[in-house]
């Protein structure tokens, strides 16, 4: 068999287990759902439980995680750039697929944030009986900031990466980068903190604020270790990692966003599976530029006790999610953030060289 045969079996193979998936998840998801009022089966008006959004968010993991391998470390980007200018077939397809199935993802998360809009309405306390001859009072409000508007920043940050494809030089990625990007994302970083120290919300406790102050502050302490990361570990001549210090980027205010202005108790995982894969987002990133780690270098200063004290972590909060219902405010979930938090710094601690 011929390597062509070879790249349209694994492309078949991948889409067919890409469809199963997904027809799974939906399944799933939608067995999930409250049941209707006549206790005929679930209620499609009904938004679903939180399963089936961590089993979609595991299978798009490691369908991300599949395409990077084969692109990465079977393919290689200098070789596939090479076949598609020589006029490789297989390589041309696989391309095609892969951007076929780019524009479905597209099409996936724009129903599903039109979806978690509809059902992210502002609520309303009920208004007050009037007394005879006056006139009933307002009812407060708590307006949700809609998801679907986050698709006008993801078309400037297509944009952006488009224009740096075809048009900028890999030195002039590296001063955008450097002395354009990261520095205005810290500066926009410092402003939502002082937005959230200036702001309450009457429909999250105490419990729920302490929570996110501690991861919020706990992601825009990594966000500068990104930028301290790009300034140590690159330079000018030999960058080549401007979509995945832009992805950090983006992925850090989309998980901000979550946390700080939505209300879903999914808010939480999704800020731990984002901690979890900043590990593996670095390994691609020194990969990428070929920073190849000391031979001497100790375990604790890799990558691998972050990534797993922060599957640990992630795991603790799925059975968090599960154990509690929706109404309940325990400081349990406060103090393994808090926890971990400490943890975490810790190992920050111990893996800087020269301190063992």
């Amino acid at each position: 068999m011929d390597n062509r045969s070879l790249v349209f079996i694994e492309i078949m193979i991948a889409i067919a287990v890409a469809g199963i998936a997904a027809f799974l998840i939906f399944l799933v998801s939608r067995q999930m759902r409250p049941p209707a009022a006549a206790g005929d089966g679930p209620d499609p008006s009904q938004p679903p439980r939180w399963y089936g959004f961590v089993l979609a968010a595991v299978i798009l993991a490691a369908a991300a995680l599949f395409v990077l391998w084969l692109v990465f470390f079977e393919v290689g980007v200098s070789s596939l750039s090479a076949a598609l200018v020589a006029g490789n077939r297989s390589v041309a397809f696989f391309v095609i697929m892969a951007v076929m199935g780019g524009f479905g993802l597209i099409a996936f998360v724009v129903y599903a944030l039109q979806s978690q809009s509809r059902w992210d309405q502002p609520t309303a306390a009920p208004a007050p009986v009037p007394e005879a001859g006056g006139a009933p009072a307002p009812a407060p409000t708590q307006e949700v900031p809609s998801t679907i508007r986050l698709l006008g920043l993801a078309a400037f940050g297509f944009a952006f990466l488009l224009l740096n494809w075809i048009y900028v030089e890999r030195a002039d990625q590296y001063q955008l980068m450097l002395v354009l990007l990261y520095p205005a994302s810290l500066a926009v970083a410092l402003v939502l903190l002082f937005d959230k120290a200036s702001r309450a919300w009457s429909v999250k406790g105490p419990a729920e604020s302490l929570r996110e102050w501690l991861i919020c502050d706990a992601l825009v302490f990594l966000l500068v270790l990104g930028f301290l990361n790009l300034m140590q570990a690159a330079t000018a001549k030999t960058y080549a990692s401007l979509f995945w210090d832009f992805l950090h980027i983006a992925l850090f205010f989309l998980i901000f966003w979550l946390v700080d202005r939505k209300i879903s108790r999914l808010r939480f995982l999704a800020a731990y599976a984002y901690i979890a894969g900043l590990p593996i987002l670095l390994l691609i990133w020194r990969a990428v530029q070929k920073v190849e780690a000391p031979p001497d270098l100790s375990w604790w200063s890799t990558i691998w006790p972050f990534f797993i004290l922060a599957v640990i972590f992630f795991v603790l909060e799925v059975i968090n999610l599960a154990a509690s219902s929706e109404t309940e405010r325990r400081a349990v979930p406060v103090l393994k953030d808090a926890l971990f938090v400490a943890v975490y710094a810790i190992l920050l601690i111990v893996a800087i060289p020269g301190s063992e």
